[in-house]
C-alpha cells in the first residue's frame, strides 16, 4: 500500500516535471519592455515603443503612425493581462487592445465615449478590468471576455490611480468634482460582482501614485494652493491597523510624481531624481539615484528602473538604470514617455498551464539577466514548509536554495550561479520553482557569462 507521503511526493514530482516540460517545449522568447509615450494634449501624437530585454534595440513607433494612423490623443497608461496590452487613451476616450504574443498586433478598440479614462487595473478572476473615469466620476467595470462595459460604480469625485491586492481595490481620489483637491484613498471589496466601499483613508491632498509593501500602502500626492503653486507629500497607510502617517514635503517642481518599492524601500520622484523614504517618510536626498533633467516618470520593471524625461516636445528621452542607480542605456522616443511594462511570453504562459496554480508568491528576480548573482524575492501569505529549487532548461535539479519552515512575510534569496556542489553552472536559461503548501510558482532566470 502506498503511504500518503509517497503519494504527495509523486504528485509534486509530476507537477514539477509537467511544469518544466511545458516551459521547455514552448519556445524560449526573450522579453520586451513596452513604453507608452503620452503625447501632447489635443495633438494625437501618443506613441508606443518596444525595447528588447538586453536593452540593446529600440523599435517604434509601433503599429500606429502619427501622421496617417495615430494611436490617439493622450496615452494615459496601459495594463498587461496574459498576452494582451490594454492602452488607455484619455482624450480619445477608448481602450486600444493589442495582442503581444503574435505581434504586437492590434485586436480591437473598446469605445468609452466621453469617459476620459485614466488608469486600468485587472482582476484576474473573474476576468474584469476597473477603469478610473474623470468625466463620469466613476469606475467603469469591463468584462475582459467580451471587452464590454458591464457596470459603472460612482465615486463622488474624480478617481485617479488604482491598485489591486487580491480582492481589494484601492482608488486614489485626486480631485473633487469642482477640481479642488481631494484627500481620500478608498478601499473597495471586489470579491463579489458589485464593489463595496469598506474603508476611506484621509491622506495628503491630491493622492495619485500608490505602492504596496508589507501591508503598508504608500501614496504620493500633488496639490495646488490658490496661487497655483505646486506642493507634494507622501502618506503611508497601515492596512492592518488603519493608522495613517501623512507628511507634507513642501513645494514641488512638477505635477507628476511616481512611487515604487525598490529593494523593500519606497522610492518616489523628487527634484529630478528618485529618492528613498525613511521610516518616517522623510526624503533621504543624499541617497537619491537616477538624476535626470526634465524628470517626469519612473517605473520598475524586470529588475530595472526606467526613467522618462521630457521638455514636452518630441523627441524625448528614455533612460534605464540598475536598481542601485547605475546608468545602463538611453534611447530617444516620442513625446512624454510615461508608462512601461515588461512582457515575457514564457512567464505569462505559466498562467495558461492548468497544472500550475496561479500565485503571486515569486517576484521578479533582480538583476535578470544576471552575472554573477541574482536576488529572488518571494512572499508567503501563510506560514509553512517552503522550498525554492533551481532547475536547468533540461528539467534537471541544479540546487536547492531553501527547504525549511518559514513564517508569513517577505523574503529574498540570492543565487550565485552555482550548483549543489558549489561549482559554477554555464550560461543559459534556468527556472526558480517555489513550493509552499498548495502554492506553486515559477520564474525564468537568464545567466549570462
Amino acid at each position: 500500500m502506498i503511504d500518503k507521503e509517497t503519494t504527495v511526493k509523486t504528485i509534486l514530482r509530476s507537477l514539477i516535471l509537467t511544469t518544466l516540460l511545458f516551459l521547455i517545449i514552448k519556445p524560449s522568447i526573450a522579453g520586451d519592455y513596452y513604453v507608452l509615450c503620452e503625447g501632447n494634449f489635443g495633438q494625437a501624437n501618443s506613441s508606443l515603443w518596444s525595447l528588447d530585454e538586453s536593452l540593446a534595440t529600440l523599435d517604434g513607433p509601433l503599429i500606429w503612425d502619427t501622421g496617417s494612423n495615430p494611436l490617439g490623443d493622450v496615452g494615459q497608461s496601459f495594463s498587461l493581462y496574459d498576452h494582451k496590452l490594454y492602452i488607455i487613451m484619455n482624450n480619445s476616450h477608448k481602450v486600444r487592445v493589442l495582442d503581444l504574443e503574435n505581434g504586437p498586433s492590434q485586436l480591437e478598440d473598446i469605445d468609452l465615449a466621453g469617459a476620459s479614462p485614466r488608469y486600468m487595473k485587472i482582476q484576474r478572476s473573474p476576468e474584469r478590468g476597473f477603469i478610473s473615469s474623470w468625466s463620469l466620476e466613476a469606475l467603469l467595470i469591463i468584462d475582459l471576455t467580451t471587452n464590454t462595459v458591464v457596470d459603472t460604480f460612482l465615486m463622488a469625485g474624480l478617481p485617479e490611480e488604482l491598485l489591486i491586492d487580491g480582492d481589494q481595490l484601492f482608488v486614489s481620489m485626486n480631485i473633487q468634482a469642482d477640481y479642488s483637491s481631494d484627500n481620500r484613498v478608498i478601499q473597495l471589496d471586489i470579491s463579489s460582482p458589485t464593489p463595496e466601499v469598506i474603508e476611506t483613508y484621509e491622506v495628503t491632498p491630491g493622492p495619485g501614485s500608490m505602492a504596496l509593501s508589507n501591508n503598508n500602502l504608500y501614496v504620493t500626492s500633488v496639490y495646488y494652493n490658490d496661487a497655483w503653486e505646486i506642493f507634494t507629500g507622501t502618506s503611508r497607510i497601515d492596512l492592518q491597523t488603519g493608522a495613517i502617517l501623512a507628511v507634507d514635503q513642501g513645494t514641488y517642481n512638477s505635477d507628476r510624481v511616481d512611487i515604487a518599492i525598490i529593494n523593500d524601500v519606497p522610492h518616489r520622484t523628487y527634484a529630478s531624481s528618485i529618492v528613498p523614504l525613511d521610516s518616517d517618510l522623510n526624503l533621504v536626498t543624499d541617497q537619491a539615484i537616477a538624476h535626470t533633467d526634465d524628470f517626469i516618470s519612473f517605473n520598475v520593471q524586470n529588475g530595472s528602473i526606467i526613467v522618462g524625461s521630457s521638455d514636452y516636445v518630441a523627441p524625448d528621452i528614455l533612460e534605464i538604470y540598475s536598481l542601485d542607480g547605475q546608468s545602463l542605456s538611453s534611447f530617444t522616443v516620442g513625446a512624454l514617455p510615461d508608462d512601461v511594462v515588461f512582457y515575457d511570453a514564457n512567464v505569462v504562459a505559466l498562467d495558461d498551464a492548468p497544472e500550475l496554480p496561479s500565485s503571486n508568491a515569486l517576484g521578479n528576480a533582480f538583476p535578470n539577466p544576471f552575472n554573477p548573482s541574482t536576488s529572488i524575492p518571494f512572499q508567503l501569505e501563510e506560514a509553512g514548509q517552503t522550498t525554492l529549487r533551481l532547475y536547468n532548461a533540461q528539467g534537471q535539479l541544479v540546487t536547492t536554495l531553501m527547504n525549511s519552515a518559514l513564517e508569513q512575510g517577505n523574503y529574498t534569496l540570492t543565487w550565485n550561479g552555482t550548483n549543489d556542489l558549489g561549482r559554477g553552472v554555464p550560461s543559459g536559461i534556468y527556472f526558480a520553482f517555489l513550493s509552499t503548501g498548495s502554492t506553486k510558482s515559477v520564474i525564468k532566470l537568464n545567466l549570462i557569462k
